[in-house]
């Protein structure tokens, strides 16, 4: 259509309308005005829609698809038409034929040779056979010189979160290594210390009969009131423990507690693989052990309401030690802000809670006697 003839279209509709010099142009203002809105509630609809994929994925509200394949070996089933996704690994014969996820952690540890120095980021603790601890950096593995005593002072929690300090517990005190200037310094925790948890710049020093709260700014530690509960690994003071009828609570730093409902998963109840569970972004993720049902369920929760957001079950295989053993498949961190760090044998796999897929970031070496994971 020409603009010659478009002016005549437009000068024929102007006859139609009331008097006036603005007729005209009223009606284009009100077209342009209509063709606006109706983009914007185009617009407004398809964010709505975008919202609602995106926390499908993120908190599973739709039931999750019955026996979708993430990879060749994993399969992701809902539990309940509402509740949290359940992704299945492998058995243990089939870790190998699963994907590698690339990360700043040596493939195998095996390989990581002893340097006098290099230049980087720790990337983790490790005690090998030879009963020395080594800092494990991306060029190699570096002998930490301290005196430490007992057979396996390097625990799970060892190194802080940034990788520039590492805790020991020790008899009546708790020994922490400066990494970056190599300068140990001791506190005194009267008592047989087996445990350490960083808080900050605060370390929870974990004891058979008690717990404490060491500062390192003061150097004063402070008992704490809860027993009988697992601690949780991360910044903020929480703690997990046994409902007594098969769930779990998580206890808040104000003393105030939700329930972590777990009794439909494999058995609920019992102590978290590994002592412990690792928190990031308001999130826990621990391992729920269970020998009667043969596998163990690594989930993930909100630690605000408790609510479960994605689990992971892990059957164990034939015989039944070939891949968690006594201690379970215990969650080992966060390799980053949605992939979780899960031990299942001598093997690391990273979790990812969004997707559902499991990968093998790492094979720990059988020498390895323990080792501490800087948390992603």
């Amino acid at each position: 259509m020409t603009d010659q003839r478009l002016r005549e279209l437009f000068d024929d509709l102007a006859e139609t309308l009331p008097e006036g010099a603005s007729g005209a142009g009223e009606l284009w203002r009100r077209g342009a005005r209509d063709r606006v809105l109706g983009r914007r509630r185009t617009a407004v609809a398809a964010a709505a829609v975008t919202v609602l994929v995106v926390a499908g994925v993120a908190v599973s509200r739709e039931p999750a698809e019955r026996d979708v394949t993430v990879y060749p070996s994993v399969t992701a089933t809902s539990t309940a038409v509402l509740g949290p996704v359940m992704d299945t690994a492998p058995p243990p014969g089939g870790e190998a034929g699963l994907p590698v996820l690339a990360s700043a952690l040596p493939r195998r540890w095996a390989d990581v040779p002893v340097v006098a120095g290099v230049a980087g980021p720790v990337l983790a603790l490790a005690q090998y056979g030879d009963g020395r601890i080594y800092v494990v950096k991306s060029g190699g593995r570096i002998p930490l010189e301290v005196k430490l005593g007992g057979a396996a002072p390097l625990r799970p929690n060892s190194l802080s979160a940034d990788g520039t300090l590492a805790a020991f517990p020790q008899r009546d005190e708790v020994v922490v290594v400066d990494l970056v200037i190599g300068r140990a310094r001791s506190f005194p925790v009267p008592g047989s210390n087996v445990e350490v948890l960083w808080r900050g710049e605060r370390i929870l020093v974990g004891q058979r009969g008690a717990d404490y709260v060491l500062d390192l700014a003061t150097g004063q530690a402070r008992r704490q009131s809860q027993r009988g509960m697992a601690g949780v690994a991360g910044y903020r003071d929480l703690w997990i423990g046994s409902t007594g009828d098969g769930g779990w609570t998580v206890v808040q730093e104000d003393g105030s507690e939700v329930e972590l409902d777990i009794r439909d998963l494999a058995g609920g109840g019992g102590e978290p693989a590994g002592g412990l569970g690792w928190q990031r972004d308001g999130l826990v993720a621990v391992t729920r052990h269970d020998p009667a049902e043969g596998a163990d369920v690594v989930v993930v929760a909100d630690s605000a309401t408790g609510r479960v957001v994605r689990t992971l079950l892990l059957p164990w295989g034939e015989p039944p030690a070939t891949r968690c053993g006594e201690g379970g498949c215990a969650v080992r961190g966060w390799l980053s802000r949605d992939t979780v760090i899960v031990e299942s044998g001598d093997r690391l796999l990273g979790w990812n809670i969004v997707t559902g897929a499991l990968s093998r970031v790492a094979d720990v070496s059988e020498g390895v006697v323990a080792y501490s994971l800087r948390n992603g």
